[in-house]
């Protein structure tokens, strides 16, 4: 939530800054000075609370320099502001990337964790957006409720904690009151005449505008089954009424503060292209994952839906190549700029290219869109002398695709296809239903698997304890020859049937390792997880083969982890435990992957020695948290270190790390990229070439 300039007139309070750098202390002050804004500094906690028995701050930031662990962060801060008659606003300022500084401010109550590094004028405009929304913008909620009594109860709580409320008891009014009022949170009840909670959160969740926004269900349902559902459709949180007031304003509060922390980190600069000024391909790419799953068919013949209760049209990438230069992209991307609609998110796609994710009412719409918007920005390469080819392209979301890499390549394919045909006339994607096509499918496949037509991506794995080292998870996409790039889930069946599995393990297996020796003679070790099937695992010379390839290119005591899945363990268990006995005395470490609470997991993880465990994130978004502690616990038993993939959130991270997980990845640490630069914790990591790491 941006807040305007604050007038002079303005009576916010101060900051208090505690900071053992004087500097740093000048710096800031000057720059709250122009906005209008008071800020004193003090070196030391006791210094911090005499000022605060004087003078309470409406603000205190606090810099990690004066803790010297993580540990100290949250009863240094407990201690200046336990004794405050009224509420102090706790901001962190981190002189290092260490997510256990991270969780400590989290648990301490600060509203926000920024970096040392950070502009001085930007850390002031963000402690200026942290006390003006305070005070100038109450929160506004919608709290959705057929019984009156219930909805009234719920407004008169929030509004004494000083919220905006607005009770909508007609479900099939819901679209309305969001459109009129614009709040910021949702509270909606469960079950409801006309349209339960559940149906009214996936329409709202299908309008892009409202992909954020928070909705809290509050219902008197019990069964962790419906509470799991109705957050897997979309919801942010479940209250079983009755509800403790206090808690009810806690809860509404966290998940306001989630999401402008969310809406700040998305219109940050690390989101926008510098060159186009549209957004970047990793913000398009995580779009899209938040979309994978909410697409649906269209309704069957003679299926009545109220009005009131509109489907959302359906949706398409956009894509635009060039054959030409950086002018030429600036040129397409200022028209594009100017052309999309509200809601509507423009990126740059390639190094020449740009994607376009729109909703329509029709798909008629769509493509209407996609030829105006290929013509337009071609007239206007002409018009401005700018030698420059162009194709267009198109690619619905229809929910047969469940990756977005691969969505934004066939869309891109499509934009190939008009480049190459040299005309204006938009491309469109064609998938390969038949079996002769098929079998064409599978054969360009194998072909670019021998032809080496394969990009990796890493996805890195941040230890929550201790310093590990960089390990990365590495994924395979098959480039076919046509430039799309397939998900392991559209090419491995095929590969299985035909008997080719062992030639794309082979290539990723030598491709990470020649990964993992580049970053070692850079002076930048690495370490990989690498997924092997049983198609390779099962022959007589594996072991042996996997060790000459270590051992030629030197990587003796930088070892990769190889990854197995349970599901393929637990059908040829003797098989994995006699290869993980193997791999171990060579130094070599097995990770399983796909643990969850089946006996399978269990069989598995008591047969085959393996050094780490992972629990995907259907289990991770899933289960309540006594359950998770016990899988964890479990599978450390075993002698595993666990691992937790698909972590989304803060409140993932505190919850998996009270529950005894040892490392983390997913969307919230950093999505899957082409390149290994994610900036690990601290600078006391350990090296991942020693024998204990």
């Amino acid at each position: 939530m941006l807040t305007p300039r604050l007038r002079e007139t303005d009576s916010v309070g101060r900051i208090l800054f505690l900071t053992p750098d004087p500097g740093a202390a000048d710096a800031l002050q000057a720059e709250l000075i122009r906005r209008s804004m008071r800020c004193e500094s003090c070196a030391t906690p006791t210094e911090a609370m005499a000022r605060c028995a004087i003078e309470p701050p409406a603000l205190l930031l606090f810099d990690t320099r004066l803790a010297s662990k993580p540990e100290d962060l949250g009863p240094l801060a407990a201690r200046i502001m336990a004794s405050q008659p009224t509420a102090i606003v706790l901001a962190v300022l981190g002189h290092r990337e260490d997510i256990r500084f991270r969780l400590a401010a989290m648990r301490a109550g600060a509203e926000v964790y920024l970096p040392l590094s950070l502009d001085t004028g930007e850390l002031a405009d963000h402690l200026a957006r942290l006390i003006g929304a305070r005070r100038m913008a109450p929160d506004k909620i919608l709290v959705v409720d057929d019984q009156p009594v219930a909805a009234l109860f719920a407004s008169r709580i929030l509004q004494g904690a000083g919220m905006i409320t607005e009770r909508v008891c007609d479900p099939l009014e819901v679209m309305q009151a969001l459109d009129r009022f614009a709040p910021d949170l949702v509270l909606m009840d469960l079950y409801m005449p006309g349209a339960s909670g559940i149906e009214l959160t996936r329409i709202i969740r299908e309008e892009d505008r409202f992909a954020d926004l928070p909705i809290i269900f509050l219902s008197s349902e019990l069964d962790p089954e419906q509470q799991i559902a109705a957050l897997r459709i979309g919801g942010d949180d479940f209250l079983a009424k009755p509800v403790a007031p206090d808690r009810l304003v806690e809860r509404v509060q966290q998940r306001l503060h989630r999401a402008r922390e969310r809406a700040r980190r998305q219109q940050g600069p690390e989101t926008i292209d510098r060159l186009t000024g549209l957004a970047t391909r990793d913000r398009l790419l995580k779009r899209l994952d938040q979309l994978i799953g909410l697409t649906r068919p269209d309704p069957p013949p003679g299926d009545r839906r109220s009005a009131n209760m509109r489907l959302t049209g359906p949706r398409c990438l956009v894509y635009l190549e060039l054959a030409g230069g950086t002018e030429a992209l600036e040129r397409m991307a200022a028209v594009v700029a100017g052309r999309i609609e509200e809601g509507d998110l423009a990126a740059r796609a390639g190094e020449l290219a740009i994607a376009v994710l729109i909703r329509r009412d029709t798909h008629l719409a769509l493509a209407e869109f996609a030829q105006t918007l290929t013509y337009q920005v071609g007239r206007a390469l002409a018009d401005d002398s700018l030698a420059a080819d162009l194709g267009g392209g198109w690619y619905p979301l229809v929910g047969g695709c469940n990756d977005s890499v691969t969505l934004l390549s066939r869309a891109g394919k499509a934009a190939r296809l008009a480049l190459r045909r040299g005309d204006r006339d938009l491309g469109r994607y064609v998938g390969k239903d038949n079996s002769t096509e098929g079998l064409a499918l599978q054969s360009a496949i194998l072909l670019a698997i021998r032809a080496s037509r394969i990009q990796l991506l890493f996805e890195p794995i941040v230890a929550l304890t201790g310093a590990e080292g960089e390990r990365y998870e590495v994924t395979p996409r098959v480039r076919l020859g046509d430039g799309e790039l397939l998900a392991p889930a559209d090419f491995a069946p095929l590969l299985v049937r035909a008997n080719a599995g062992d030639d794309l393990d082979r290539w990723l297996l030598t491709a990470s390792l020649n990964a993992m020796r580049d970053r070692l003679i850079a002076g930048k070790p690495v370490q990989l997880f690498i997924h092997q099937s049983f198609a390779i695992v099962a022959k007589e010379d594996w072991v042996d083969w996997v060790r000459d390839q270590i051992n030629d290119r030197d990587l003796i005591r930088l070892r990769p982890i190889l990854q197995l899945e349970v599901a393929e363990a637990d059908a040829y268990l003797e098989l994995a435990s006699n290869r993980s006995s193997q791999l171990n005395r060579l130094g070599i470490r097995i990770c399983l992957n796909g643990i969850d609470f089946s006996e399978r997991s269990s069989r598995v993880l008591h047969a085959v020695p393996a050094h780490f465990a992972r629990i995907g994130k259907q289990v991770v978004q899933g289960p309540e948290a006594e359950s998770m502690t016990w899988l964890i616990q479990s599978a450390k038993a075993s002698g595993a270190k666990v691992i937790a993939t698909g972590v989304d959130g803060p409140e993932a991270v505190g919850r998996l790390f009270s529950a005894g997980v040892d490392l983390i990845q997913g969307p919230y640490v950093q999505p899957p990229t082409s390149i290994m630069d994610y900036d690990f914790i601290g600078a006391e990591a350990a090296d991942p070439t020693s024998e204990t790491a």
